[in-house]
């Protein structure tokens, strides 16, 4: 074997001889060696650019160091060491909540220079990003010391600092920000329907539940800033009140939707009314105590879900249908509102509990918008039934049962509307009692039977036939119809001498509209007019019968 004498016979020797072992080996065995190696990159520890806080310290406002900020507010400071690996664009803001109502940030470099930078619900000051307290700086690679000061009534969850770089920071929060502004548009939407509705009388179902909307609207466009950026509204409070006032418009929304009150599901009543007491309560010790108002809202909060919980449960066992949707919405957001009310701490910079709680709300507003809509849905549903069986019970009631025309109800409710050119003939059927005694009464309402079905038939809608009673009936036409009418009436004597009943006929008397102005006047002078033929016609016949004999 030869070695190589020279450095650079060496070093050709090596290489070609790893060249050789590479194309040695076979496809499969190349894939998993770039396997392996890929793998052990990604194993491998990377060093981190991201900046990073160390030794974060809280105190009150008399110096005391304090491992949480109390919820009920108060002036604190906040100090720790900031380390910047990289210049770049960074971000520093608070992760958990966004109500706060003032905030300073002192950030001081190596060479004792300080930067301050402020902002806060309350605060005069611009906010640079939507719904964030975010405030943008460029910083160079070093230490820095950031101070930190917050002074607020209260606070919704624990307010911790954080810097990021401004590109991961909009990567995380692009997301949550729209999502914020689609809720609250979902909310805005909602609360407009149903105040339109609830403007109406009869709908305080719709009322009570756009005010309970419009109380988170206010509480969440308040406390994610949108009042502040778009209208510059800075009045700190508007993120807890309006709470406190949804609550009670919830209660009334709850009785109102399932029908509890004093005659129906009392022991539910009254427990709406230990509700509302114990609200109202919360309202005047919040309004003495304004750094207990946030609290407030959540006990208040606590008491509607406990409440709804309560007679959603108790009516679903009764098989009440919209308690039991009611009940399903309730607990969704028992669920949703109990995380967001009870959490002080979130693991994630990109959310708030002031979001979390917007998506709690969104959900159950959208829930109880859909069982709204059922119940207006059923409750048309219901209506639409009731007018067709009353509509079907007038029309029993206005209809013969024997002959299935309009009865003597029908035409006094249609002489309330007589046309000013109209004529009303009233007509008596001859024989219709020597048929009952001779032949049974069968044959009598087959007479009466056979008479409206060819006349009806024969008047179309030139005229509209009714029966009075026995062997009365009346006819409401046009007064240029009469005459047509009348020969309608001899054609269907004529018809019933073919069917076997011999001397079938009528006596009719006939008035026209402008001949009295009360229609009873006019029915009265059609009956007289009409026995008054009956007599004329009955004395010819007898003159006929003595003449032929």
């Amino acid at each position: 074997m030869r070695y190589p004498s020279r450095p650079t016979e060496s070093f050709l020797y090596t290489a070609g001889s790893r060249f050789d072992i590479y194309h040695g080996i076979t496809g499969l065995q190349r894939f998993f060696f770039w396997m392996l190696i890929t793998l052990w990159a990604s194993l491998m520890p990377q060093a981190s650019a991201a900046p990073t806080l160390l030794g974060t310290t809280c105190m009150n406002s008399k110096g005391v160091v304090i491992a949480n900020i109390p919820l009920q507010g108060g002036k604190f400071a906040c100090q720790s060491v900031l380390k910047i690996s990289h210049a770049d664009q960074y971000v520093i803001d608070f992760k958990n909540t966004s109500t706060i109502a003032h905030f300073q940030h002192e950030i001081t470099d190596d060479k004792q220079q300080t930067r301050i930078i402020k902002g806060g619900l309350s605060s005069q000051e611009k906010d640079p990003l939507l719904l964030r307290h975010g405030r943008i700086l460029h910083l160079e690679p070093g230490t820095y010391r950031l101070l930190t000061w917050l002074q607020s009534p209260y606070y919704l969850a624990q307010p911790e600092i954080f810097v990021s770089e401004l590109t991961t920071y909009q990567q995380q929060t692009n997301f949550t920000t729209a999502a914020s502004l689609l809720l609250l548009g979902v909310l805005f939407g909602i609360f407009t329907y149903y105040s339109a509705m609830g403007m109406t009388s009869g709908h305080t179902t719709e009322r009570m539940y756009a005010l309970f909307i419009l109380g988170n609207l206010i509480f969440q466009s308040a406390a994610l800033g949108v009042f502040k950026q778009l209208f510059e509204w800075h009045w700190f409070y508007l993120t807890s009140l309006p709470i406190l006032l949804s609550n009670l418009a919830y209660i009334s929304f709850v009785c109102h939707l399932l029908g509890i009150n004093q005659l129906h599901h009392a022991k539910l009543y009254y427990l709406s009314v230990v509700a509302r007491a114990v609200l109202v309560a919360l309202l005047v010790f919040a309004m003495i105590f304004p750094n207990w108002m946030l609290e407030m809202d959540r006990f208040g909060v606590g008491i509607f879900l406990i409440f709804g919980l309560a007679c959603g449960i108790r009516l679903s066992l009764q098989k009440n249908r919209i308690a039991q949707l009611y009940l399903f919405a309730i607990s969704v957001f028992g669920i949703l509102g109990g995380l967001s009310i009870t959490a002080e701490r979130l693991t994630s910079n990109a959310w708030t509990i002031e979001q979390f709680g917007l998506i709690a709300v969104a959900v159950e507003g959208i829930l109880l918008s859909l069982l709204v809509a059922y119940q207006i849905n059923r409750l048309h549903t219901e209506k639409e039934h009731m007018l067709v069986e009353l509509q079907s019970t007038r029309s029993i009631a206005m209809t013969d049962r024997l002959t299935a025309v309009p009865n003597r109800h029908a035409l006094e409710n249609q002489m309330l509307q007589f046309p000013e050119h109209g004529c009303l003939m009233f007509i008596d059927i001859d024989n219709l009692k020597h048929v009952n005694d001779h032949y049974g009464h069968e044959a009598g309402d087959h007479l009466l039977k056979s008479f409206c079905q060819i006349l009806s038939k024969k008047l179309d809608t030139h005229g509209q036939l009714f029966r009075l009673g026995g062997d009365e009936f009346a006819i409401v036409c046009h007064e240029d119809d009469v005459e047509w009418c009348q020969h309608q009436l001899e054609y269907t004597h004529r018809q019933m001498n073919k069917e076997g009943f011999v001397s079938a006929g009528a006596s009719v008397g006939v008035v026209f509209s402008h001949e009295a102005s009360d229609t009873e006047e006019l029915m009265r002078i059609a009956d007289k007019r009409m026995y008054a033929d009956k007599r004329t016609r009955k004395n010819r016949k007898e003159m006929i019968q003595v003449l032929a004999h």
